[in-house]
């Protein structure tokens, strides 16, 4: 058998395994402390709560940490990947280019935005002050930075969140426009994307309570997804991850259903991100954050099912084949997926990170193509031998 027959069946013995986990190759690792500073251009906020990316901009969501409201905002921040012509990463990029924030708004502290999404240049942004506010919920261009439209004109009674743009039942109904949880309330409330009054009226959204522990009915609601072919919800109440199997534009079965339990569950801890990676394979992404508290290891908060319900193992990658290193934080991140490139953001709260993963297999350097192949000749000659 020649190298490059070798080498296939060494590629299709480790497909085989990688099966069973979800294979996360770290393509950027860049530095957004910067934003953290009141006088730069591009602050946001003491922190990066949020996050959305298109596949070449993420867009960063600000929080207040501090002691006093204090502004928080969303700034832009370019990344170039290093990418072939079939979206595999050639090097590991560590800086991007920040543009000036937008969107600036008197945040109580200890709150900030929670979540944000991103959909034809249209950046949705989820806003919890800790009541009721005019801004809860956004809408900006996203290139442009202006203000479309914010929730206060039609309802100043909610707090923001989450906010994710909801593809409608089966992927291409009516109900199309910004989605949006609210603390206190147990409906996923929809926005017109253009004008941003309720499609299905004020207090009419689709129930998405759930009667399964640990939730049993609470309305601690954090953030949402959705799977874009069938329009199914995925969502945080406290950190735990329920689920609507969605029966018609403005209706998910009447309930939810709990597809993961924590094992310690909680109401009182915020930031609990969540994203659909709608790639070949798909999987729901999410942190389980139980505690607020510094020393949290980024791979054990770090959690993932299939649509069904199903637990994933994540499995981080570097471009060298080594598992990249983390810094410890408070279990706080955002992401954020784009089917452009096949590639997630996440932004990390306690360090000020931005990390870029692709679930494409890197381009090999020419010494692991090496050795790949080396390893499998040596293989079939032990297998020739042994008959």
């Amino acid at each position: 058998m020649n190298l490059r027959a070798s080498l296939i069946v060494a590629g299709i013995a480790v497909a085989a395994v990688s099966q069973a986990q979800v294979d996360l190759y770290l393509i950027a690792n860049v530095d957004a402390s910067s934003t953290a500073t009141s006088t730069n251009a591009q602050f946001i906020g003491s922190n990066p709560s949020s996050i959305a990316w298109d596949g070449r901009t993420a867009y960063l969501g600000g929080y207040n940490g501090g002691s006093t409201a204090s502004n928080t905002a969303i700034a832009p921040l370019s990344i170039a990947l290093d990418l072939n012509g079939s979206n595999q990463a050639q090097s590991l990029v560590t800086s991007g280019t920040f543009g000036t924030s937008f969107g600036a708004f008197s945040t109580a502290a200890g709150r900030g935005t929670v979540q944000m999404d991103i959909q034809n240049g249209k950046l949705a942004v989820g806003l919890d002050n800790g009541s009721g506010n005019a801004n809860s919920v956004r809408q900006f261009s996203a290139s442009a930075g202006t203000l479309d439209w914010a929730i206060g004109a039609v309802d100043a009674t909610r707090r923001g969140n989450g906010a994710a743009f909801d593809p409608g039942f089966n992927g291409a109904g009516t109900n199309q426009g910004v989605a949006y949880l609210s603390i206190g309330s147990g409906r996923r409330h929809l926005l017109d994307s253009t004008t941003g009054a309720y499609i299905n009226g004020q207090n009419a959204g689709a129930i998405i309570n759930s009667a399964n522990a640990p939730v049993s009915n609470g309305t601690t609601m954090r953030s949402l997804t959705f799977n874009p072919a069938d329009g199914d919800l995925y969502a945080r109440i406290g950190n735990a991850v329920v689920t609507g199997n969605r029966t018609a534009d403005n209706n998910f079965g009447g309930s939810t259903s709990v597809v993961y339990a924590p094992g310690t569950y909680t109401t009182s801890v915020d930031n609990q991100g969540i994203e659909f990676v709608n790639n070949a394979n798909p999987f729901i992404i999410f942190n389980d954050r139980s505690a607020t508290a510094g020393g949290q290891a980024f791979t054990s908060v770090m959690k993932a099912i299939t649509p069904s319900g199903s637990a994933q193992s994540l499995n981080f990658i570097g471009l060298d084949s080594q598992a990249p290193s983390f810094l410890n934080g408070t279990g706080a991140y955002s992401f954020s997926y784009a089917s452009s490139n096949n590639t997630l953001a996440v932004s990390d709260f306690a360090n000020r990170r931005v990390y870029v993963f692709s679930m494409n297999q890197p381009v090999p350097e020419p010494a692991s193509m090496l050795a790949l192949g080396l390893g499998a000749v040596a293989l079939i000659r032990r297998r020739r031998a042994s008959k």
